[in-house]
């Protein structure tokens, strides 16, 4: 039952710090729920005092009446950033703050140290003010000013309700305890809202550098958080290969397009998979054609025979898929190898994309090539010949090619 109390207390606590918050800037939030956490502290000790002063309710009726006052401002305080009033309720708030403080220390004196409540609000006043709210800084001048008058002007004889010194002295210890701890409070409180700011910037980071790393390779992310406005390398050796779902548009007519668009994500999800276990660069998708590359931004030796690794399995993904899923999908694959040119493109939504002949030929690699096999130009299947089984598919009339030699790619048996 302790443990649901204090699950309930803790609830309680959190609605009202939060309660006027919703659709705030990060400052504007954190400011009103530390005045909304203020505002309550201050409540609950005018109304401590209050009950002290109970003891007694004939002769301290002025404390009784201001503290009491006091703790009802604090909860307008609350119900006006509630309705959104938030800079009314903070000027409320300590606009209330000093005037009681003021109130009760010219009515008991400063024997009672009341006036150390000074010290409190005007470090509060930085800590609740959102820094385009300025004008509300005077207020700690009008602290620092309260506490030198009754701590250097006023005189106890001065005031109203004077007090046997041994009473006056419990009351001032009870102020300087109150006070301290309403001053650990509020940074307990002002130190958990920025724990809590920098743990929600920490995880906004992180996913921020998730999103970046599905963009952009890590070491192009990095060149670019570095400063770096253009971004272009050439490399002389990479493997470029292309994959189009033969027949995907047709498909696309018969089919609802939430149907379309998982049976796509299923597949490039696994091609995806196979790009990331082989160390690959996955270029871009273009509606249902897969682009990927090895050999950049990383140069590797054995590009082409990792990308004719990674080609071999995007048919055995398919396959699986359609033996698992009943799908009727084929994929034709095309992998030239040659020199390219690679960088950012764009300010917005920009990418890491490729340049060059070499992917010109990649793309035609794959339009001329055939469903269910890996298509690979001259230069490709040179590389390849001592660990694949590459078979002559003959002379091939390519669109802005004219006739190439072009093979077939296979797993030696």
């Amino acid at each position: 039952m302790a443990d649901a109390a204090a699950a309930r207390a803790g609830g309680f606590w959190s609605r009202l710090s939060r309660s006027g918050t919703a659709g705030l800037s990060a400052e504007d939030e954190r400011k009103t729920r530390l005045l909304n956490q203020c505002a309550a502290l201050a409540m609950l000790t005018n109304l401590g005092f209050g009950l002290g002063y109970l003891s007694d309710p004939s002769r301290f009726w002025f404390g009784l009446l201001a503290n009491g006052g006091s703790a009802l401002v604090h909860l307008c305080v609350l119900a006006l950033v509630k309705a959104g009033w938030r800079q009314l309720a903070l000027f409320v708030f300590l606009l209330d703050c000093n005037a009681q403080i003021a109130a009760v220390s010219c009515y008991m004196g400063p024997q009672v140290g009341f006036h150390f409540y000074f010290f409190a609000f005007a470090n509060v006043v930085f800590l609740v003010t959102p820094r385009r709210w300025v004008h509300f800084y005077p207020f700690t001048a009008v602290s620092i000013a309260g506490f030198l008058y009754f701590a250097m002007h006023m005189a106890q004889a001065d005031a109203p309700q004077q007090i046997d010194a041994g009473f006056a002295g419990l009351v001032t210890d009870v102020t300087v305890v109150t006070t301290m701890v309403t001053l650990a409070l509020v940074a307990f409180f002002s130190d958990a809202d920025t724990r809590s700011a920098e743990e929600h910037l920490a995880k906004e980071h992180a996913r921020s550098e998730r999103l970046l790393l599905n963009v952009l390779p890590p070491a192009i992310s990095s060149r670019l958080k570095d400063g770096e406005e253009t971004i272009a390398d050439g490399f002389k050796e990479v493997s470029v290969l292309f994959a189009d779902m033969v027949g995907f548009t047709e498909m696309s007519a018969r089919m609802p397009p939430a149907d379309l668009v998982s049976v796509l994500n299923e597949v490039f999800s696994e091609f995806d998979e196979l790009a990331g276990n082989y160390g690959l660069e996955k270029i871009k998708t273009i509606g249902d054609a897969y682009m990927v590359a090895a050999g950049l931004p990383e140069a590797r030796n054995d590009h082409a025979a990792v990308m004719a690794r990674m080609g071999l399995d995007m048919l055995e993904v398919v396959s699986a898929l359609n033996a698992r899923k009943g799908y009727s999908l084929a994929v034709r694959i095309g992998i030239h190898s040659g020199p390219v040119v690679a960088g950012i493109i764009g300010k917005r939504k920009f990418s890491y994309d490729l340049w060059g002949d070499t992917v010109n030929t990649a793309s035609r690699m794959e339009s001329h090539g055939e469903k269910g096999r890996l298509h690979v130009s001259a230069v490709t299947a040179e590389l390849l010949k001592d660990a694949f089984v590459v078979e002559p598919r003959g002379t091939v009339t390519v669109k802005g090619k004219g006739e190439m030699s072009t093979f077939f790619v296979s797993r030696p048996s």
